[in-house]
């Protein structure tokens, strides 16, 4: 089982935060591509929230409030060096995928 080591930034996405108080977060791409990064916690920014950033907002993602083992959703598409590499979830610390399963841990 993949684990996300999901981290917690400010919203320039530079400078770690506490979970509480962070409006981005990054994860470990579970493909072994790097770290997925610079993904809005939503309700944590006055930017207009659009699932697919396409009309005026930002896609964003609901944080359950866990800091040890979090929880995101909706899905994460996640691009790391510009293109796509992996799609699923964040769910309890750990990456799955879109039906569910747990991810490997990746080869690095």
């Amino acid at each position: 089982m993949a684990d996300a080591k999901v981290k917690f930034y400010d919203l320039a996405g530079i400078d770690p935060a506490p979970a509480d108080k962070a409006a981005r977060f990054g994860f470990r791409c579970p493909r072994g591509r790097g770290e997925c990064q610079g993904l809005l916690i939503a309700g944590r920014t006055d930017l207009k929230r659009d699932g697919q950033g396409k009309n005026g907002g930002a896609a964003m993602w609901d944080f359950d409030g866990n800091a040890a083992a979090p929880t995101f959703v909706p899905s994460i598409d996640c691009k790391v060096g510009g293109s796509s590499c992996w799609h699923g979830y964040i769910r309890n610390g750990r990456t799955v995928d879109c039906q569910g399963k747990d991810e490997p841990e990746p080869v690095l």
